[in-house]
């Protein structure tokens, strides 16, 4: 072979093997922009922006001081897309930006005052753990552990300030969300270790809200029984179940007891997609849409998890229910007749919110 023949050959394998890299590189490269499409498209949903404002929880903000006429807010929820998840987040107008509870948990519920909220913690009845936090100085303080202790409401003596903690067993025997619970007790926050017993003439099952003064409570014995609590009281401040009555208002889910002492109480219809709210002693019913804040691709679709905030004005939902729910805020008109107006309070991109409730600033 001469050595013109020899050079042409080393430069022709020279060529195929830059061709084969070239080819390989390029397949490698199509590959991995074919698994990015692929990651993205299964990817979890977007973290939910902690601590620091953002434009949106800016524009959440304003929105919400419009909503309330410049009154401070505060919205708290849990979110997550499985139980194992599950976080709670804090919303406050005060700085505009979206805070994570250093607890996990659900069902959170604010105090009238807007400071604390409690939570309960884990699912088996050895783990379970009421926990409360100050939203002002960000302290944790663990109130009780062990079975018995789903916490249903809690409720502040006006008179005392003092909150009252009110838990049951519901979940104890890994039983499903709707069979009916035992024995409610309840316990004042600063002094949990002192237990007393306020409700067993029927279950509990999972749903109990109080009016301001304490003398009225929204109730669902079992699942889809929905009423009212009128509680009595002895010379102690105790609950005479004897002369305390219930009486069932009617059926569906969710019900709320309004924070003042109008006594009225709404219940979420079997639809999802209406409130069936009542005045005093369950006078004047009428339904009241909840669905105003879907959008054309979302019309057709329900709402779910609906609670009273702490101003008879207010209430929290989540909407469209399902994995692309979101915390809304809505106000009633004066007469609590309709929803006036929606804002969404969680970030549009983020896990599945669930439940929720809201403090509003008192009227100065």
């Amino acid at each position: 072979m001469t050595q013109s023949q020899k050079q042409k050959n080393i430069g022709t394998t020279l060529s195929v093997l830059t061709i084969s890299l070239w080819l390989g590189v390029a397949q490698e490269s199509c590959l991995a922009a074919s698994a990015a499409k692929d990651n993205a498209k299964n990817a979890a949903p977007a973290a939910v922006s902690i601590n620091t404002p953002t434009p949106e929880t800016l524009n959440t903000k304003k929105q919400l001081l419009d909503l309330t006429g410049g009154r401070r807010v505060k919205v708290v929820w849990n979110q997550g897309a499985a139980e194992k998840d599950m976080k709670l987040y804090l919303f406050d107008t005060k700085d505009g930006a979206i805070h994570e509870l250093p607890f996990a948990g659900s069902a959170p519920l604010i105090t009238i005052d807007g400071r604390r909220v409690y939570a309960s913690i884990g699912k088996a009845p050895a783990e379970r753990v009421v926990k409360m936090f100050d939203t002002e100085t960000g302290k944790t303080t663990e109130l009780a552990k062990g079975p018995g202790n789903n916490l249903l409401a809690v409720w502040t003596d006006p008179k005392s300030r003092k909150d009252w903690v009110y838990v049951n067993n519901s979940g104890d025997k890994n039983e499903s969300w709707n069979v009916p619970a035992g024995k409610v007790y309840r316990f004042p926050m600063d002094k949990p270790e002192v237990r007393e017993l306020f409700w067993d003439r029927t279950s509990s099952h999972i749903y109990l809200m109080f009016s301001g003064d304490g003398t009225r409570a929204c109730f669902e014995p079992s699942w889809s029984n929905i009423g009212q609590l009128k509680l009595e009281f002895d010379a102690q401040g105790k609950v005479d179940q004897e002369k305390s009555v219930y009486k069932q208002f009617g059926g569906g889910c969710f019900p709320s007891m309004a924070p003042d002492n109008s006594y009225r109480l709404f219940r979420l219809e079997g639809d999802h997609k209406a409130i069936s709210m009542c005045d005093m002693d369950n006078t004047k019913p009428r339904k009241i849409d909840i669905t105003g804040m879907l959008t054309s691709a979302q019309k057709g679709r329900n709402t779910w998890l609906t609670r009273w905030s702490t101003d008879p004005r207010y209430l929290t939902l989540i909407a469209p229910a399902g994995a692309d729910a979101q915390i809304w805020m809505g106000r009633f008109d004066e007469n609590i007749t309709k929803i006036e107006t929606w804002v969404r309070v969680s970030p549009e991109k983020g896990p599945q919110c669930w439940q929720s409730q809201a403090w509003v600033e008192p009227k100065k």
